[in-house]
């Protein structure tokens, strides 16, 4: 289990970064979280990643993976939020009035199979709802200005707009056609059914993107290989 008790925030924010479990590593998210961490080391001990399969260490406690009930006990301790383009993900920020930080996987990245979280966040941040990221200047001076203030990530109304998001995203993937984007509305209906199991009926599911296996080759659990506990 996590030990929420041993997140500090220290002079800032608490600041959750959320990748999913997508089997395609990203890499360049938590890259942009060590560099900031590099040039603000005093921030470390009030930041964690949930990594998924990135080949990049995090600079502060991370997991690889989340159970849905460590989950919502890290975002319910959580200022701010940083995630991928998932609309599950982005979900759960707002139903906690944040305005979360997204950053979207890229396809020319090799980060999804294809652009649908770009063009789900560009729509979604025209209308205030996100502030997204899509360069590492842009995610440094997003991190700068929560530091200094966090009332720009918060905001009321938006617990309403869960499920509103869910349509949103399906409405898209009808516009674009058949292909890896229907695919991805299969996956945020597997979320919503996870999201309503008892708690740990989901284990190592993280909202937003498709499930991986729950064992590695040798059978474990990969869970808590740097953090909180």
């Amino acid at each position: 289990m996590l030990d929420l008790g041993a997140r500090q925030s220290g002079p800032g924010p608490r600041v959750t970064v959320v990748v999913g479990t997508d089997h395609h590593p990203f890499d360049r998210l938590v890259g942009w979280v060590n560099t900031w961490l590099g040039q603000h080391p005093e921030q470390t001990s009030g930041f964690f990643v949930q990594a998924g399969t990135t080949s990049v260490r995090p600079a502060c406690p991370w997991s690889a993976a989340l159970r849905t009930d460590e989950l919502s006990a890290l975002l319910d301790s959580t200022d701010v939020l940083v995630c991928h383009g998932g609309p599950a993900s982005i979900a759960d920020g707002w139903s906690r009035g944040q305005v979360p930080i997204v950053v979207p996987r890229l396809h020319r990245l090799g980060e999804h199979v294809d652009d649908h979280q770009l063009d789900f966040a560009v729509k979604i941040a025209e209308q205030g709802r996100i502030r997204l990221a899509r360069t590492g200047d842009d995610f440094a001076a997003l991190l700068e200005e929560a530091a200094r203030d966090i009332g720009g990530f918060r905001a009321s109304g938006l617990e309403s707009e869960c499920e509103a998001a869910i349509a949103r995203f399906s409405a898209l993937v009808d516009g674009l056609g058949s292909g890896p984007l229907r695919a991805s509305r299969h996956r945020q209906r597997r979320w919503r059914a996870a999201s309503s199991a008892p708690a740990g009926a989901a284990a190592d599911v993280v909202p937003g993107a498709s499930p991986v296996p729950r064992t590695t080759r040798n059978g474990t659990i990969p869970r808590n290989r740097g953090g909180l506990g």
